[in-house]
C-alpha cells in the first residue's frame, strides 16, 4: 500500500512552497524513495516509483531539461520537482506539456527552499507508510490464520480506517517468469502494478505475499469495481513473459468472516493454474465448490481412483491417450459422430474406444448414470 505522490506531498505548498505546474492526473502514482539526481545519466540506474529532484545544474541547453524529464519518465519515475534558481531560472512550455501528456507530476519549489530539507522529510514519511503498510498487513494476516485474539485485532484493524462491518473482495495473484528473474523483483512489479490500479478505483486496499503469491484485499469495492480492477489488470498487462493466474474471491462484509473468503480466493487461483487461465471467479466454480467444500477427501480420492484413475493408469502403461478421448466425448454431448468428425476418424473406431474405456473402467460412457461418474471424475480431477 505505497504512498501516493498527492498524499506526500499533500502540504508541500505551505511547508516547502511547492507548486503543481503539471501532471494533475499522476497525483495517484504510488512512490517508494526519493532521490536528488543532477546528472541524467544517473536516471538510467533508477528503479521506477520514484521522485527526482534537481535544480539542473547541467542546464546548458534549450532542450536538455525536455530531454531529461523524457528520460526520468522512461524509468517510470512518479513525479518530478524542479529547483528554480540560477540555474534553472523557468519551465518551458514543452516540458509542461509532456508532463500533462504522460500524467507526471510536476512540482517546482524555490531557490530558498533546501532539497536536503525537502529530501530527509520525504524519505521519513515514505518510511513510516511503509510501517503502516506492514502492520495492516500483519493484522488481516493474523485474522486470516487465527491468531491472536479476534477483538484486539479487529479494534487495530478499525484505527488504521478498515471497519469491522468492512466488504472485503481477496484477489490471490500467483505469476511464472520466463525471464528467470528473481523472485521478489517479481513480486514487487506485480505489488506496484496491482497497487496503482486498485488505488484508481478506491483508496482502501490491504496488500501482501503469501507462499510466492501476491494478494491484494480491496476494502468497500463494489462487485463492479472488483470486475474493473481485474479487466484493467489484464487489459493493460504488457509483459508477454510474465503469465498471470489470479483467483477472485465473493464480497463478503465483515472482517470475522475473511478466513474463509480468502481461502476461496487462494482456492480459485488454484483453479485457475490448473486450468490455465488468466482468472477465476470463486462463485463461478459451481460444481467444483461443492466438492472443495467436502469434508473428507479421501471420499473423492477413491471415487476418482475407480473411475478415471483406471483410465490414467492404463493410459501411462500402454502409452494411450483414452482420458483425453473420453473428455472429448462428454465435452461433445455424447455424439459419436461429433468425435469422429473432430479427430478425422470413423464412428466404429469411436466405438471401439468407447468400449475399450469399459473395459478398462468397468462403467459405460453411453450409460447416462456411469456418464455422470465420468464428467464428476473430470470435476474431482480439477480439485485434487
Amino acid at each position: 500500500m505505497s504512498i501516493t505522490v498527492g498524499k506526500l506531498f499533500g502540504n508541500g505548498t505551505v511547508l516547502y512552497q511547492m507548486k503543481l505546474l503539471a501532471g494533475q492526473k499522476g497525483l495517484n502514482n504510488l512512490v517508494e524513495w526519493m532521490h536528488i539526481i543532477e546528472n541524467d545519466e544517473v536516471s538510467e540506474f533508477l528503479h521506477g516509483n520514484e521522485v527526482v529532484l534537481t535544480s539542473g545544474i547541467l542546464n546548458s541547453s534549450d532542450g536538455w531539461l525536455l530531454e531529461y524529464t523524457k528520460k526520468l519518465h522512461s524509468v517510470g519515475t512518479s513525479a518530478f520537482i524542479i529547483n528554480i534558481g540560477p540555474y534553472t531560472k523557468s519551465i518551458p512550455k514543452e516540458v509542461i506539456e509532456y508532463c500533462n501528456e504522460v500524467k507526471m507530476p510536476l512540482y517546482t519549489i524555490p531557490w530558498e527552499t533546501r532539497m536536503v530539507d525537502l529530501t530527509r522529510d520525504i524519505c521519513y514519511r515514505i518510511m513510516q507508510s511503509e510501517q503502516v503498510e506492514i502492520s495492516i498487513a500483519s493484522t488481516i494476516k493474523n485474522i486470516i490464520f487465527k491468531t491472536g485474539d479476534l477483538e484486539t485485532l479487529i479494534l487495530q484493524m478499525e484505527r488504521y480506517g478498515y471497519l469491522r462491518d468492512s466488504t472485503f473482495c481477496f484477489i490471490v495473484m500467483s505469476f511464472e517468469n520466463r525471464d528467470n528473474k528473481e523472485l521478489e523483483f517479481n513480486i514487487n512489479r506485480i505489488k506496484l502494478y496491482s497497487e496503482r490500479i486498485a488505488r484508481s478505483i478506491n483508496e482502501l486496499y490491504i496488500s501482501f505475499s503469501y507462499k510466492n503469491c501476491w494478494v491484494l484485499a480491496l476494502v468497500n469495492y463494489s462487485n463492479y469495481n472488483v470486475n474493473n480492477f481485474v479487466n484493467t489488470f489484464f487489459k493493460n498487462w504488457n509483459e508477454p513473459l510474465w503469465k498471470i493466474h489470479m483467483g477472485v474471491s465473493e464480497n463478503k462484509d465483515g472482517i470475522k468472516v475473511q478466513a474463509e473468503n480468502f481461502n476461496n480466493a487462494f482456492t480459485a487461483m488454484s483453479m485457475a493454474r490448473k486450468k490455465n487461465k488468466e482468472v477465476i471467479f470463486y462463485e463461478e466454480l459451481d460444481i467444483h465448490k461443492l466438492l472443495l467444500n467436502a469434508k473428507d477427501k479421501e471420499v473423492l480420492k477413491e471415487f476418482y481412483n475407480e473411475t478415471l484413475g483406471k483410465l490414467e493408469k492404463y493410459d501411462k502403461e500402454n502409452n494411450t491417450d483414452l482420458v483425453n478421448f473420453l473428455f472429448m466425448y462428454l465435452q461433445n454431448n455424447g455424439s459419436q459422430g461429433l468425435v469422429a468428425e473432430k479427430q478425422y476418424i470413423h464412428r466404429n473406431t469411436v466405438n471401439n474406444q468407447l468400449k475399450k474405456i469399459e473395459k478398462i473402467t468397468g462403467y459405460n460412457p453411453s450409460n447416462l448414470e456411469e456418464k455422470l461418474r465420468f464428467y464428476l471424475g473430470f470435476y474431482i480431477k480439477d480439485v485434487m
